[in-house]
């Protein structure tokens, strides 16, 4: 009768730390399962952040006339490049000529 007596206490404890473990595991799972979730709200917090940003600058790009500035801009530049190309061509051309 000891002996059974023994063994139920023993089942009984193992069955206790088991039931701690798997609680303690299961606190940790939660936890990170909430840090992913905090990671992963952090992320699109900072992506619509960077939307909101662009989308500030695009208007006010428009009412002070910057985008049309910076287009007239990037035309000039081409075309100073294209004769810069052109000069540099006729230098090359005309040094041929010469010899």
């Amino acid at each position: 009768m000891a002996k059974i007596k023994n063994a139920a206490e023993e089942a009984i404890s193992r069955a206790k730390a088991a039931g701690a473990q798997a609680k303690h595991q299961g606190g940790q799972l939660a936890t990170r399962l909430a840090k992913k979730t905090v990671e992963q709200a952090g992320k699109t917090v900072a992506r619509v952040r960077k939307k909101a940003a662009a989308a500030a600058t695009k208007v006010a790009g428009k009412v002070t006339g910057s985008t049309r500035k910076r287009k007239r801009a990037k035309i000039v530049a081409t075309v100073v490049g294209a004769a810069a190309v052109a000069a540099a061509a006729g230098v090359a051309v005309a040094s041929r000529r010469k010899r």
